[in-house]
C-alpha cells in the first residue's frame, strides 16, 4: 500500500490559517477554492492562480457571534453560495458581503439552543441535503457528542425539509453514486461511511450496511478513536476521507478496500477534495489544537509543530475523475 507525506511546503495560503477550517469546495468555473472556518462563522474564497491570494481572498462572515457556518453550496451564479448557518439555510453574496437566512430549520427551542449545522452537499436534483448535530458550546457542557443530529434533505423548489437519518452523532461526508442509487453518508463517532440504497421518487433510504469501518484499517489501529469527516468521491465510487485525529486522508476503492494513505502534519484533518484545472490537486482542511479556547493565538507566521489550521494542496501522481459539482436547483 502507498504513502505520501504531505509536508509545510505544501501550505496553499500561508498567510492564512483558521481555527476550524471544513468544508472545502473546488469551483472549476472560476478557479477558486471556497472553505469555511466553523468556529468563526467565516466563509472563505481565494484564486488558485499562482500569486493572487491576497488580492483575491474574500471573506462573508455572520454578524451574530453565537452564529457558526457547516457547509457551503455551489450555484448558477459564482458570486452567490448557499451557507448552511446555525439556524437554517442563507444566501452568501460575494458581492454586497453579506448573509441572509432564506431558510430556518423547523426546531423546537431547544433544538435551536442546542443543534448546529455541520456537513452537506447539493444531490444530482439540486436538492440540499445538510445534517445537523450538537453545538460546540452544548458539546463542552455535557462533556460529548449527544445522538440527536439529523440529516435532513431540503427540496430547492418548495423548501420543504425531510428527515432522512435520527438519532446520529456526527453527520458527516457525504456522496451520491453515478448511477445515482447509493448513497453513502458518514456518521463520525461510530467510525463508519454507511452506504444506502436510494430511491429518488419517494425520496427514500433504505438497505443500510457498513461501507467503511476506519477501526479494521491497518494503518489506523494505532488510534484510539479514529473518525471520518469529510470527503471526495470519484466517478468509479472510489472515496478519500479525512480521518479527524490522526493526521491522515485515506483512499478506498469501490469495494471500500484501503489503497493509500495521506500523512499531513496536522492532527485534525477535517475535510478533503480533489480539483485544479486537471483534477489532480488535493485540497485539505484542518483544524486548530486549540478548538475551544477562543483566546489562543491562531498565529499563521508559525510553520512549526502542528500546522492545524492551515489548508494544504498536494500533487496527486495522477488526474482522478470525480463527480461533477452539483449546484442549488431552486431560486435565491
Amino acid at each position: 500500500m502507498s504513502e505520501f507525506q504531505v509536508k509545510a511546503k505544501d501550505i496553499l495560503f500561508p498567510d492564512y490559517r483558521g481555527r476550524l477550517t471544513e468544508g472545502v469546495t473546488y469551483n472549476p468555473s472560476n478557479n477558486t477554492l471556497i472553505w469555511v472556518d466553523i468556529i468563526q462563522g467565516e466563509v472563505h474564497r481565494a484564486s488558485l492562480l499562482e500569486g493572487k491570494f491576497d488580492e483575491s481572498h474574500e471573506k462573508l462572515k455572520f454578524e451574530d457571534p453565537k452564529e457558526s457556518i457547516g457547509a457551503i453550496a455551489l450555484t448558477s451564479d459564482d458570486n452567490v453560495i448557499v451557507i448552511c448557518g446555525k439556524q437554517g439555510i442563507g444566501k452568501g453574496s460575494f458581492k454586497t458581503g453579506k448573509i441572509e437566512y432564506f431558510l430556518k430549520y423547523n426546531h423546537n427551542e431547544t433544538q435551536r439552543k442546542r443543534l448546529r449545522s455541520n456537513d452537506g452537499i447539493i444531490d444530482p436534483w439540486g436538492h440540499l441535503w445538510i445534517g445537523v448535530m450538537t453545538d460546540f458550546e452544548i458539546t463542552e457542557q455535557e462533556g460529548k457528542v449527544s445522538p440527536e443530529g439529523k440529516l435532513y434533505r431540503i427540496n430547492c423548489h418548495d423548501l420543504t425539509i425531510q428527515t432522512m437519518v435520527d438519532n446520529c452523532y456526527i453527520p458527516n461526508g457525504l456522496a451520491f453514486s453515478q448511477d445515482r442509487k447509493h448513497f453513502y453518508w458518514t456518521d463520525s463517532l461510530t467510525h463508519t461511511i454507511w452506504k444506502y440504497d436510494y430511491d429518488y421518487i419517494p425520496n427514500t433510504l433504505s438497505n443500510k450496511r457498513k461501507h467503511i469501518d476506519v477501526r479494521e484499517v491497518d494503518v489506523l489501529e494505532q488510534f484510539s478513536s479514529p473518525e471520518p469527516d469529510g470527503l471526495v468521491m470519484t466517478r468509479s465510487g472510489d472515496i478519500f476521507s479525512a480521518i479527524f485525529s490522526t493526521s491522515r486522508v485515506l483512499h478506498f476503492d469501490e469495494h471500500g478496500k484501503y489503497v493509500e494513505e495521506y500523512k499531513i502534519p496536522a492532527e485534525r484533518i477535517t475535510s478533503v477534495t480533489i480539483g485544479g484545472k486537471s483534477n489532480d490537486e488535493l485540497y485539505i482542511t484542518t483544524g486548530h489544537l486549540h478548538l475551544s479556547d477562543s483566546s489562543a493565538l491562531i498565529d499563521p507566521t508559525n510553520k512549526t509543530g502542528d500546522l492545524g489550521g492551515f489548508l494544504f494542496r498536494y500533487k496527486l501522481n495522477k488526474p482522478h475523475d470525480v463527480h461533477v459539482k452539483h449546484i442549488w436547483g431552486g431560486k435565491l
